[in-house]
């Protein structure tokens, strides 16, 4: 068993904490809460529950999904459709790259040893004329900082934009925003909208959780009945409710906005380094919130309460603003 191979099996644990945490809330509402709430009145204690249980329902729904599907990993293409003679402009810089580093004795180990690449050292790796012409099978907006083609040295592939590769996962993945341990993997390109869900209604979870015990916890200590003892649970349950409650809807609200303008949080802290002269603080990606909204979510608005797969494209091409791109070129 390898490195990822452990990293992987170890990446469950805090998986099923996640799970155990939903369940032990649910455990405690259902013995502790509803009972509370029952003496108030079953009309409303069954209208309450059916709630919170949709919503439970609908964010082990989303999770599921983040943690089982494969958030997209970009094809190695068949680099020998170009196998013609000739070069193209990248196989030109690529050679004259290689030509000035053999001068100054300074060859980066890793053009030559494809297991020694990474993010952020293949920048300083030359490619061969194989990995170029690969390259030119996809049409990038989006080049390394040195201005040459990205390419993945450890999974020997061209990388689309918005594309990069995750160490733990060992795979390059389609639009990724970053690797998440509670998920036990990355989020990308087929799994963002599920994680968006997941934010969104786990934290309407809490917040009810939170609610419900609050409202009928202090209605019932004001009755004080006198069969009435102080149980721990529910008061622990509502403290942890208010806390991931306030704490999701934070991160939530920040994946929201990035959805909102088109980036990732990788792109929010790194900017994409474009073909063109245009500076790393410009997204071309950016369509304007309504169409950024729709391409994740996709067209059909019912299904932008559920986690099934509806984004727009394939996750190697994306649209961009006719108006930002035209000012480029």
């Amino acid at each position: 068993m390898n490195r990822h191979q452990i990293y992987r099996v170890l990446g469950f644990f805090p998986v099923l904490f996640t799970l155990a945490l939903f369940g032990w809330s649910q455990y405690v509402y259902l013995t502790s809460v509803v009972p509370l709430m029952y003496e108030q009145g079953i009309k409303r204690t069954i209208a309450w529950t059916v709630i919170e249980l949709v919503v439970l329902g609908l964010a082990l729904w989303s999770y599921a999904v983040c943690v089982a599907r494969n958030p997209g990993n970009p094809v190695v293409r068949a680099a020998t459709v170009f196998s013609h003679g000739g070069t193209t402009p990248y196989m030109r810089l690529a050679t004259a790259s290689r030509t000035v580093r053999q001068r100054s004795g300074s060859v980066s180990s890793s053009a030559t040893d494809p297991a020694s690449d990474s993010d952020s050292s293949s920048d300083n790796a030359v490619l061969t004329p194989d990995q170029l012409r690969q390259t030119q099978l996809i049409h990038t907006l989006t080049v390394r900082d040195n201005g040459q083609p990205r390419f993945c040295l450890k999974c020997n592939v061209a990388k689309p934009d918005r594309s990069h590769h995750c160490s733990t996962c060992n795979a390059c993945v389609l639009k990724m925003d970053h690797h998440c341990p509670w998920l036990n993997n990355c989020v990308g390109f087929r799994t963002q909208k599920a994680f968006v869900l997941f934010l969104v209604y786990s934290a309407l979870y809490c917040a009810l959780l939170f609610e419900i015990t609050l409202i009928y916890y202090v209605m019932y200590i004001m009755g004080m009945p006198a069969e009435f003892q102080f149980d721990l649970a529910p008061f622990f349950m509502m403290l942890l409710a208010f806390a991931f409650s306030i704490s999701l809807l934070g991160f939530g609200g920040f994946h929201v906005y990035l959805l909102l303008i088109n980036k990732t949080t990788i792109e929010s802290y790194d900017g994409n380094t474009f073909r063109h002269a245009l500076g790393k603080r410009t997204n071309l990606f950016n369509l304007g919130f309504q169409k950024n909204f729709r391409q994740v979510f996709g067209r059909s608005r019912l299904a932008w309460f559920v986690p099934t797969f509806t984004s727009l494209g394939d996750g190697v091409k994306y649209p961009v603003d006719c108006d930002s791109y035209d000012m480029t070129v």
